[in-house]
């Protein structure tokens, strides 16, 4: 690699290899000139490199798009030919300074602290500053790294403890300690050609078409620490990557809070087990600082295959991920095999796997219809099903449907989508990596489908942020979702949504057990008793659970572009809880604002 930088004599021009952010509109805007033009989706496996955009433009066709869908193909290609900003022989640099004030605002400060409990989330959130510098060394490779101003994830004083904030640093309810040295949150090296990316470093992943989420990866984490290698064509195309964490053990508390009378149906016996719990509240968990030694592996490791067939008007996408871990460090070679079928590795004391199936069709112009299903756990031929007579595992499945349809105007496009989603209680749940559920130990941590970010903070130290790697609502979860709006890319947009929620009583600490033969309740979404559980790491309360909340958010939020430096944006909603924290008869509601501008340079 380092001979072919010092050597090579190719303009950075060429280069093609850049790994286009999440957030950037250039794939939404490729996506609804695909629907509108009545083909299936493009590639749902993001971020994209500049090759493989570029090779989804090329199934357009220009000549037959008319007024805004126009002006949208033509925003793509300006995004995709742009050029470095300083260029040599064999290199290209190139860097960017946002900056960003945003101004919150919301009524329920009791409720509604922390940025998880915000419709825009930390996500969306700005800091104060961002810096980008990029780099396209030879024809092959490229480089980007971001440095930021702000505010960690989590402050002392708690967002949204006031009613009023801002992201400027210092300012009430943040103070000094609270400053962000957590970042980069987006650095990597990149490595691709005409038809391949190799992705290395910290990046965000999101796989799938779901509005509200996807049942295999949501765009749920700050970032991943991963590896990344993707081949495509017009065809076909896979990626493999390996995602990793710190371990539970460096965040789980083992606080034994009293005994359980369990009974055993095999013996017809009754015995005492001791019952742990996290000792932490709600919201992100204080874990081992900076001086403790980490140790111990927690990998996610997926691959994911995506055909296009019948004349591109049909998309069918398998993967397959598994949650990995030891404890000892170890990590067997012979698993990192991205033709493998993971779950006949047969190791289930260290791996976790989910087997995932979508699916879009596009029957009309401007019209595509999308599902998703995640199977977790099921029972052969020949093995168990729970019932009243026989125990096992629970049988866990996810299901996402929903439709996108969109409306070309005179200056501007657009767009809608319905969206329905469900989850099994225990899916992405797992019992602890050295205890069976039938032993009752639930003082160790779960394999489950979640990832943390671990953040440091001056004023508390070490904050371990869990997140569902899969759907973003988790488990036990039943949400309705419609979205519609208007945008003219590069200039403005508009939109406005509407959002429900049925949540049970499971949550992703809820300790996974067998079921059936009165070894626990079988359930379904969603749960309303927290007894129907055995146990929670993070909750000694958990069987108060009394009901099923039922969450409803409603909002609008739009941009608009001044000039070429200058954009305005703000955002409204209303929601409202009823059976807060699944417990009856408890409701909260908050009406949450931003407003904010961005200077770019």
């Amino acid at each position: 690699m380092l001979l072919v930088l010092l050597l090579s004599p190719v303009m950075a021009a060429s280069n093609q290899q850049k790994v286009f952010s999440l957030d950037d509109d250039v794939y939404q805007a490729i996506q609804m000139l695909y629907i509108s033009q009545g083909l299936s989706l493009p590639s749902t496996t993001g971020p994209y490199s500049q090759a493989e955009l570029a090779l989804m433009l090329e199934k357009l066709k220009p000549e037959v798009l008319k007024g805004s869908l126009s002006s949208t193909y033509d925003y793509v290609v300006q995004q995709l030919n742009k050029e470095p900003k300083i260029q040599g022989d064999g290199i290209g640099l190139s860097w960017n300074l946002d900056a960003n004030l945003e101004a919150y605002y919301h009524t329920d400060t009791t409720n509604f602290v922390g940025r998880e409990t915000w419709n825009r989330g930390f996500l969306q959130q700005k800091p104060l500053l961002n810096i980008g510098l990029e780099t396209w060394p030879a024809e092959n490779f490229y480089g980007y790294s971001e440095f930021s101003v702000g505010n960690t994830h989590t402050l002392e004083h708690g967002f949204g403890s006031t009613a009023f904030g801002t992201n400027i640093p210092v300012l009430p309810p943040a103070v000094l300690e609270d400053l962000d040295f957590n970042m980069p949150y987006r650095a990597f090296v990149a490595a691709g050609g005409e038809y391949w990316t190799f992705q290395l470093g910290r990046d965000r992943l999101n796989w799938g078409a779901g509005t509200t989420g996807n049942l295999m990866l949501s765009d749920t984490l700050k970032y991943h620490n991963m590896a990344r290698i993707t081949t495509f064509s017009d065809k076909f195309k896979y990626t493999f990557v390996t995602s990793f964490f710190p371990h539970p053990l460096h965040y789980y508390d083992e606080v034994q809070s009293g005994v359980d009378i369990v009974y055993n149906s095999t013996t017809n016996t009754y015995f005492e087990v001791p019952t742990y719990y996290n000792n932490q509240t709600d919201g992100p968990l204080i874990g081992d600082g900076q001086t403790g030694v980490l140790k111990g592996i927690y990998m996610f490791m997926s691959h994911r295959l995506e055909w296009r067939m019948l004349g591109d008007k049909v998309g069918l996408t398998l993967t397959e991920s598994i949650m990995y871990q030891s404890e000892e460090n170890l990590l067997d070679l012979r698993i990192l095999n991205p033709a493998m079928i993971f779950h006949d590795y047969y190791i289930r004391n260290n791996a976790n796997s989910i087997l995932g199936l979508e699916l879009d069709y596009t029957p009309v112009r401007g019209l595509n219809i999308y599902a998703q299903a995640a199977v977790d756990e099921f029972s052969l031929p020949g093995e168990a099903v729970p019932s009243a007579t026989a125990y096992n595992f629970p049988i866990t499945f996810g299901y996402l449907a929903g439709i996108k349809g969109v409306f070309p105007m005179k200056k501007s496009v657009g767009y809608g989508s319905l969206e329905a989603a469900y989850t099994d209680p225990y899916l992405y749940l797992r019992y602890s990596s050295n205890s069976g559920p039938s032993e009752g130990n639930h003082d160790a941590y779960g394999l489950n489908y979640v990832g943390v970010i671990r953040e440091f903070t001056n004023e508390t130290g070490t904050h371990y942020n869990p997140q569902f790697l899969g759907y973003t609502y988790g488990n036990d979860a039943f949400v309705v979702n419609v979205n519609g709006g208007m945008k003219s890319f590069g200039k403005w947009n508009v939109s406005a949504n509407a959002f429900y929620m049925a949540h049970g009583t499971f949550d992703m600490f809820t300790v996974y057990s067998e079921v059936g033969a009165g070894k626990a309740p079988i359930v379904t979404t969603p749960t309303d008793d927290g007894n129907d559980s055995i146990g929670n790491y993070n909750d000694a309360s958990w069987k108060s659970r009394n009901a099923v909340s039922h969450t409803l958010v409603a909002g609008i939020n739009g941009s608009y572009q001044l000039s070429d430096c200058l954009s305005v944006f703000g955002q409204v909603d209303y929601i409202t809880i009823k059976n807060y924290k699944n417990k009856s008869g408890d409701s909260a509601k908050d009406i949450q604002l931003t407003f904010g501008a961005t200077y770019s340079l």
